[in-house]
């Protein structure tokens, strides 16, 4: 395909060690997990399916979710091989594991290249609506990453539960200096049922939760809307808008940025889409392979495509719109992301939001530098 793919996304488990209502996986389904778990795949296969073909494909971070990946008898062999690989590892967990001795050990098998990354809906009471659990042990081990100097990361699951805590909770990441992004809450597994009540709405997007990512740097910038000038972008990339999903830095909808695969070697474009749009599975063929023959990986990437009002917008090249948010709630994944509070009459109508978008991208750029996502051309 010629086209590269920075992340690979990995829930290796489907095992968990607590039971949580809103989990996007199946980790809660005794039965369902009994019955996948003899298909997960195994070390070998992660080496030499995943891994190994993973860097033909660009991959410069691997993320290890689950389920809880740290009750994998393996995680850490995994762990050192991503290391010897190259490759930066981030840990996707819901801290139970996470005692200061398992960081340490963490830390030592990864030689530091690594980050936790932890779900926190909100800093009060409301974080156990959505996650079944209070926040003070996630806030706990966000403050022993910062002693032992690893990396911290927050993802903040965006729904109508969440709506008048967001701010005060990206505030408190921001004033701690821990780097966050959002996730939208989408109909995938145990959260299917709750979909519909509990999906955030446009003008919830609008009022809410836009306003608070617009403000700061230190949240990725993979939300959407983003109004980000296409000029600009092309002129700090050191590339012309092709109207493929743009990387150096890549911006908005992350759907074909990275690359995520779940316990079974199914392969898909985004975590939240993993058990909705597959692309074939590793065991059929290795994963560079898999991912440079596959129709929806060579879609998804072209937003030259996308239908709706995202397809003669402004910010068609450097947003996208959410592809999750299209898909749940049109059917179809290059649809308008329907949660979008923008509605351009062309391609000249420009966002009231388009310099303050601008001014903050300039910013992030250095946070993206120090991340290994951005280099300035030559």
């Amino acid at each position: 395909m010629g086209y590269n793919f920075p992340a690979l996304y990995f829930e290796t488990t489907r095992v968990c060690n607590l039971k949580c209502s809103s989990c996007m996986t199946g980790s809660n389904d005794t039965r369902w997990v009994k019955e996948m778990h003899p298909r997960e795949l195994s070390f070998d296969q992660i080496r030499d399916l995943v891994l190994k073909p993973a860097k033909n494909l660009g991959v410069v971070a691997v993320g290890w979710s689950g389920g809880e990946f740290l009750m994998r008898k393996d995680a850490m062999d995994l762990l050192r091989l991503t290391d010897d690989l190259g490759y930066m590892s981030k840990i996707c967990s819901n801290c139970e594991l996470l005692t200061r001795e398992k960081l340490l050990e963490i830390k030592e098998a990864t030689r530091g290249r690594c980050t936790i990354a932890v779900g926190l809906n909100s800093i009060d009471e409301r974080n156990e609506k959505t996650r079944d659990a209070t926040p003070d042990r996630t806030l706990e081990v966000l403050d022993l990453c910062r002693e032992l100097k690893i990396d911290r990361h927050v993802i903040v699951t965006i729904s109508k539960e969440n709506t008048k805590s967001f701010d005060d909770t990206v505030q408190y990441l921001v004033d701690r200096r821990i780097s966050y992004n959002r996730s939208p809450h989408v109909a995938r597994n145990s959260g299917c049922d709750q979909f519909h009540a509990m999906a955030f709405t446009r003008e919830e997007l609008e009022k809410n939760f836009h306003p608070t990512l617009r403000r700061h740097v230190n949240g990725y910038v993979s939300y959407t809307p983003f109004f980000l000038s296409p000029e600009l972008h092309a002129q700090v990339s050191g590339g012309a808008a092709n109207g493929l999903v743009p990387q150096n830095p890549p911006i908005g909808c992350w759907a074909g940025t990275w690359i995520t695969i779940n316990p079974e070697g199914d392969v898909s474009v985004c975590p939240v889409l993993l058990d909705t749009l597959s692309a074939g599975n590793v065991r059929e063929k290795p994963l560079d392979k898999l991912v440079n023959e596959s129709e929806l990986f060579r879609r998804i990437v072209d937003r030259s495509q996308l239908g709706g009002k995202c397809g003669k917008c402004r910010y068609q090249y450097t947003c996208g719109g959410c592809r999750a948010m299209a898909l749940y709630h049109t059917g179809d994944y290059m649809n308008e992301d329907p949660t979008c509070f923008f509605d351009p009459v062309d391609k000249t109508t420009v966002s009231e939001y388009e310099e303050e978008t601008n001014r903050l991208f300039k910013k992030y750029l250095i946070i993206a530098r120090h991340a290994g996502a951005y280099k300035r051309p030559a």
